[in-house]
């Protein structure tokens, strides 16, 4: 399970790259592609989340569930954090109040990809190992 989180989350840091990217390279007239980016994005990170919360609880129900426990609690903490902190940022910038503000968009956007990168890299440095030590599952 964690290779196939890393790998999401590879995804997930490019896709935040390009995202960047177009940000810089053009205003508000991307919007039809920045729309496009958003979806796809959206639709990996809650893929992802499915999965990660899999593991999370099998953590939970396994051999490392006593070590497993503050690491799993801190996680989920963050996670709706960081989740509440997206749909936020989902209903503030609506398309028109981007074409109005693009260098604010641009700002807010920039701190919430810099939030999620710090997220998984803290997930791949103590979640992740714990992972590792949980054996899967038959299906």
């Amino acid at each position: 399970m964690p290779t196939k989180l890393k790998q999401d989350h590879d995804a997930l840091r490019g896709m935040m790259r390009e995202f960047a990217y177009v940000m810089h390279a053009h205003g508000p007239e991307a919007l039809p592609d920045i729309a496009r980016r958003r979806i796809a994005f959206s639709q990996l990170f809650r893929d992802h989340l499915g999965r990660e919360d899999a593991g999370v609880v099998a953590l939970r129900d396994g051999p490392v569930a006593a070590r497993a426990a503050p690491v799993a609690r801190d996680h989920g903490r963050a996670m709706v954090a960081l989740f509440l902190r997206y749909s936020d940022h989902i209903k503030v910038w609506t398309p028109a109040r981007i074409e109005q503000d693009w260098q604010g968009y641009r700002d807010a956007v920039l701190a919430l990809q810099q939030s999620l990168c710090d997220r998984m890299d803290w997930e791949e440095r103590h979640l992740h190992p714990l992972m590792m030590e949980t054996p899967r599952r038959a299906a």
